[in-house]
């Protein structure tokens, strides 16, 4: 199931409007609509649907750059970000390290953290998501 809203998540925060894979008994079909992204799953396991539209608009943080992923400037240190912490545009969520060289990653947009979706040395993808926020 985590590979399945990994895959979801990242359609989301992609300009696709399909996918489908097909894999031996498994399949998913991912649909983009005006309104929704709607997902239909086959296998063992029920389907996935979109959660129900909330009057709070929530984005994704996304990685600019493929890198390690750190919470905070140092192991000793804080966390630049916790669930539930307010960020304006250029708050800094995390820093990315590739080759040695650390780049500070913004927010890029006012709100509140509502989860953060990877762990602290975790390799990370361009593109993939981050963080979720809560726009006010």
């Amino acid at each position: 199931m985590k590979e399945v809203e990994a895959l979801i998540q990242m359609f989301e925060n992609s300009s696709l409007t399909e996918l489908k894979i097909k894999d031996k008994d498994f399949s998913i079909e991912l649909i983009r609509t005006a309104a929704e992204t709607v997902a239909t799953e086959h296998a063992d396991t029920p389907a996935v649907l979109p959660a129900a539209a909330s009057s709070d608009v929530e984005k994704t943080i996304t990685a600019p750059m493929v890198g390690t992923f750190y919470t905070a400037a140092n192991p000793n240190a804080e966390p630049f970000v916790r669930v539930g912490d307010a960020v304006t545009i250029d708050t800094t969520v995390c820093v990315l390290e590739a080759m040695k060289v650390f780049t500070e990653v913004p927010a890029d947009m006012s709100g509140t953290i509502t989860k953060i979706l990877v762990s602290d040395g975790d390799f990370v993808e361009y593109g993939q998501p981050l963080f979720k926020i809560k726009i006010n």
